[in-house]
């Protein structure tokens, strides 16, 4: 009983203590002028948490609950299984698996340790996965069942000595891994061997070793590589420290302290293996002892139950997700737990925030959307919009404290004035230590203004007079015409003010005459016509853009291309 009032008390007590935080530091102009970044590893992150707040849940697995004195316990098991395999400081463990609990374990286990996490997707072909385990030179790998065939197929090609093989159901209830083994589970045939663990066999070996499995690391040591086509469009490997997590996580608690409240939920569907997922969905909830919501694979048509079994109170998304999310029949207050609503990895319309706004202020939520903005190479998430500025068309926020935005023109490399377009340059906390054994490449994406070194995006944006950052679009994207500058975003912004577009995308075509012209892919509204929509759309066009920007070609589709995660896949629209 006097255990009960003593942490009831302490929790009021810390409530407290952080609301009057959050209530000095809450926003950018409000920030203190020395900000104290964490010394240790991401592991030393939850570590802590664990000790703050030892009861709250920390993951909400299919209802399976784990607190963060449980998470710490269940990691520490994990490191010292690492360490009985003979992993060491530096040692690059691969893992290739999607959100489950034993995937967190074991990428913070890696970091107890000292180790390297190498992260790839589980839907990597075969060939993609030989490479990225080459290039890492992991002789340690923790696999997902579905994706064991295409590993088992590429060992011999690699220096593996270690595969661990889990399934999916391994943390959810004996009904739930019961329907899954007899539906897809019994498919998925693991060859045991001396070179393959079953993920129970790979625990108990963590008796085998004795003492504290637990390895100081320094905030600027490597902890993770994620592979991204970076600016150029070519796969590396994103070299990221401990210090890249972890200045971000804290960073985030000032700008946006609204969306991190400890008692919040946070559904986190977004893949481990990405750096939004990494960073902005598991280690900045983390860091704030909030409870995160595993989705190991993502059910748009299930969202609402997410939303309404879990009692989500934040949601963080691609655009896609946030469009499908106006179309669930919700009832009237049906959202009124959702406190927060961030979308990232790509560019939001303003018909959509729009749309998506008075959908939320229609079911009961007080949130607005949010933007964020990030690459890899700057750990996924470095510029966040707080509520006072997240409306704003074209918004993406401030950047995170201790972190600077240059806009420089694309043709003279110079810095440009207030209000001007021009390529957005980074530099600060979150930014990568390298790309992986490519020296030529990392030089090439970074640059020299004056005595500071910057981050080259390859993405076209502006800042205000308050130091608000603006995004116009991606760099790679730009579509000259007649020697003018297109944004395709702008142009797809437009297409959206039509009432029979549901959904667009614009891409440049290679043209003899002007170098590239302007097309749009359109996806129709139900029972919308093509005739009405084009005949729409040339008023439209000829009333907000250009001439040169007015798109040549007009194709109707049924649906856009996706890409693995989620985002429209440009290169298959170019395909078409």
């Amino acid at each position: 009983m006097l255990e009960f009032i003593y942490n009831k008390l302490k929790k009021s007590v810390r409530a407290i203590d952080m609301k009057l935080e959050r209530a000095k530091y809450g926003y950018i102009e409000k920030l203190p002028k020395d900000i104290e970044y964490f010394e240790g590893g991401l592991y030393d992150i939850v570590y802590e948490s664990s000790c703050k707040w030892p009861h709250n849940v920390a993951i909400d697995y299919y209802s399976a609950q784990i607190t963060y004195k449980e998470l710490v316990k269940k990691i520490d098991r994990v490191a010292r299984a690492l360490k009985a395999l003979g992993v060491e400081k530096g040692d690059r463990v691969t893992v290739c698996m999607p959100n489950t609990p034993e995937e967190v374990y074991m990428f913070y286990a890696i970091n107890e340790v000292g180790a390297v996490a190498n992260m790839i997707h589980p839907l990597s072909s075969e060939k993609e996965i030989e490479e990225y385990v080459n290039r890492a030179k992991s002789k340690v790998m923790l696999c997902i069942d579905i994706s064991y065939p295409k590993v088992e197929s590429i060992i011999k090609n690699t220096e593996l000595e270690q595969v661990i093989v889990v399934p999916a159901t391994r943390s959810m209830d004996f009904i739930v891994r019961a329907i899954y083994y007899f539906t897809k589970g019994r498919k998925n045939h693991v060859k045991r061997g001396q070179n393959v663990l079953t993920w129970d066999k790979f625990l108990a070996k963590s008796s085998k070793y004795v003492g504290n499995p637990h390895v100081r690391v320094n905030q600027n040591d490597a902890a993770v590589i994620l592979y991204s086509g970076g600016t150029t469009g070519k796969p590396k490997g994103v070299v990221l420290t401990n210090l890249n997590f972890n200045a971000q996580a804290l960073g985030a608690k000032y700008l946006v302290p609204e969306l991190l409240k400890t008692r919040y939920s946070m559904l986190t569907f977004l893949p481990n293996f990405h750096a939004f997922g990494l960073g902005v969905c598991m280690h900045i909830p983390f860091y704030c002892g909030m409870r995160i919501v595993l989705i190991p694979q993502f059910n748009a048509k299930k969202l609402r139950n997410y939303i309404k079994k879990y009692k989500i109170n934040i949601l963080v998304g691609v655009p896609t997700v946030f469009e499908y999310l106006t179309k669930i029949k919700f009832g009237k207050h049906e959202l009124r737990r959702i406190k927060g609503v961030v979308s990232g990895g790509d560019m939001v319309s303003q018909a959509l925030k729009t749309k998506v706004n008075n959908f939320l202020k229609a079911h009961g939520s007080k949130a607005i959307l949010q933007n964020g903005y990030g690459l890899t190479e700057a750990a996924g998430g470095m510029i966040f919009s707080p509520a006072s500025v997240a409306n704003g068309a074209d918004v993406i926020g401030f950047p995170l404290p201790d972190s600077e935005v240059l806009i420089q023109d694309v043709k003279t490399g110079k810095p440009v004035e207030v209000g001007e377009d021009g390529e957005i340059l980074v530099r600060g906390l979150t930014i990568m230590k390298e790309y992986l054994d490519e020296p030529a490449e990392t030089k090439s994406t970074f640059t020299k203004v004056g005595v500071k070194k910057y981050l080259k995006t390859g993405d076209i944006g502006y800042l205000d007079e308050r130091g608000v950052v603006y995004f116009r679009g991606r760099l790679k994207r730009m579509i000259i015409t007649n020697g003018y500058n297109v944004y395709p975003t702008n142009i797809e912004e437009v297409t959206l003010k039509s009432k029979y577009v549901e959904s667009c995308a614009c891409i440049g075509v290679p043209d003899k005459l002007r170098g590239e012209i302007v097309k749009v892919f359109v996806v129709l509204k139900k029972d919308a016509k093509e005739r009405a929509c084009k005949k729409d759309l040339a008023k439209i066009y000829k009333q907000y853009l250009a001439k040169y920007e007015i798109p040549r070609a007009i194709q109707f589709l049924d649906e856009l291309p996706k890409t693995k995660l989620g985002k429209i896949d440009f290169m298959a629209l170019k395909a078409i």
